[in-house]
């Protein structure tokens, strides 16, 4: 018969159960605020096409009434309009019911212009600062903040999106963490642990609301923390699209300026896929690049659009106008920017705006596997793939939701009443598998340098200073 624990003696699964519950507390103060906002953006970002069509009826639709005339009058039509903006570029309506839709910058504003492309009628714009997506997006991405912050052996990066970074690297620890606590133990059953009990009340009630959502999505979650990754400031930008951009090398023979493609991009809206971001553009005038549009014909947007809809592009697509003599023609069609509903269409060519002869012509076939996966996976984080992935997304956000609440009332009821105080889960005393947690720390520091050194921070924080002195360690614990 196994002797009983002496008095003041705590086992070593119960020492390792609430030094993972304090980890897990702590990463979820931080990211639990972050979640809600990017379970709450991400909604409004998911069904944009469905707002857009509501609020914007009167522009985005046009009644179908005989021929369709030519784009380079469409284009005319709104220049006429606007005779003081910079035309951008410009998408030809894919359905006849639809407005083409003109980008272009007026002073301080960046607009889209719809015009009837049977009637040449200008039908009205779009500030794009206003529009709900872009918003929604530049929270989700920047929390609006716009100040810069300089890091060690990275540079600078926008405060807001580290912040957020930070708390999409602490979701995969916040995982982790979370499906241990959840693991079930003394010959638990299905319900508590994968249905919620809902009839129980108090602190049990408010826990199967928040572990078990949380355990049917725990891989979303980490999913979408990846993708997520992909567009931030240091893991995107300086891991993985680093290793994953286009390889330019493949034109070598092509003249290249010194602009990257993601100068085409606008505020809060993008145009080129994501590992073709830090591509150079391409230069016209040279002889270089192959057979395109024929020889002897006009290169304009009519012969650009019937060049890409000949060869495969016949889907969604924005078309970008050459910039100054040495421009080019760059016609897009991403998943990003909702052109396409599957990532593998996703297609991107410069043409020359004098010889009309193709400078690139960058499809699927051509990505990386890292690029594949990335461009795949954004897509899903976006819900482009048709209404199924919409419902799985909006479910998913729900259930981020309902589990973020009620890991809040589940906090709210442990808390000591009457006094300030966090009420942190305990630190056990001589902590176990110290070895594991610095391993840990090091782990994510090298794949997660932003949550690496947040983790150590806490640890440094939590151990050196909160844990000896008074005041601290009662507010905290």
């Amino acid at each position: 018969m196994q002797a009983a624990p002496q008095a003041g003696v705590e086992k070593a699964p119960h020492k390792l159960y609430l030094s993972v519950w304090r980890w897990h507390f702590y990463a979820g103060l931080y990211v639990i605020p972050f979640m809600v906002m990017l379970a709450l953006t991400g909604l409004v970002i998911l069904f944009t096409p469905q707002i857009e069509d509501l609020q914007y009826r009167d522009r985005m639709f046009a009644q179908p009434q005989g021929t369709l005339q030519p784009y380079s009058a469409q284009l005319e039509a709104v220049r006429k309009a606007y005779p003081e903006a910079t035309i951008q570029r410009f998408r030809p309506n894919l359905e006849p019911n639809r407005s083409s839709q003109v980008a272009l910058e007026q002073g301080q504003q960046e607009l889209t212009v719809f015009v009837n492309p049977y009637t040449l009628a200008v039908l009205g714009e779009v500030d794009n600062a206003s529009r709900w997506e872009n918003i929604a997006t530049n929270i989700h991405g920047t929390l609006l903040v716009k100040q810069e912050v300089a890091l060690p052996l990275v540079g600078k990066v926008n405060l807001g999106d580290l912040l957020i970074e930070i708390a999409a690297s602490l979701m995969v620890l916040l995982v982790v963490t979370g499906l241990y606590l959840w693991w079930p133990r003394n010959h638990q059953g299905v319900y508590g642990s994968l249905i919620p009990r809902l009839k129980v009340r108090g602190r049990t009630y408010w826990k199967d609301l928040h572990s078990v959502p949380m355990f049917w999505v725990s891989l979303i979650v980490v999913f979408f923390a990846f993708t997520g990754l992909a567009w931030t400031g240091i893991w995107g930008d300086k891991y993985v699209q680093a290793w994953n951009t286009f390889p330019e090398q493949m034109w070598n023979d092509v003249p290249k300026s010194n602009q990257n493609l993601e100068s085409l991009n606008r505020t809060g809206e993008k145009l080129v896929p994501w590992n073709l971001e830090n591509s150079k553009l391409p230069l016209s005038g040279s002889m270089a690049g192959k057979d395109g549009i024929p020889a002897g014909t006009p290169v304009n947007l009519d012969t650009v659009i019937q060049y890409v809809r000949g060869n495969g592009v016949n889907y969604g697509f924005w078309v970008a106008m050459p910039r100054g003599k040495e421009g080019v023609w760059t016609v897009s069609a991403s998943s990003m920017s909702r052109d396409v509903t599957d990532a593998r269409k996703d297609r991107t060519l410069h043409i020359d705006q004098y010889s009309g002869k193709v400078l690139a012509d960058i499809g699927w076939s051509q990505y990386s596997l890292g690029a594949k996966a990335m461009a795949s996976g954004i897509a899903l984080h976006l819900g482009t793939y048709g209404w199924w992935s919409q419902a799985l997304n909006a479910l998913f956000c729900l259930l981020i939701l309902v589990a973020s609440v009620a890991a809040v009332a589940m906090w709210w009821l442990r808390r000591p009443a009457g006094v300030f105080r966090l009420a942190a889960p305990p630190m056990p005393k001589n902590l176990p598998l110290w070895k594991g947690a610095v391993a840990l720390i090091i782990a994510m520091s090298i794949f997660f340098p932003a949550a690496g050194a947040t983790l150590l921070l806490v640890l440094v924080l939590d151990y050196l200073i909160i844990q000896r002195i008074p005041v601290l360690k009662q507010a905290i614990g």
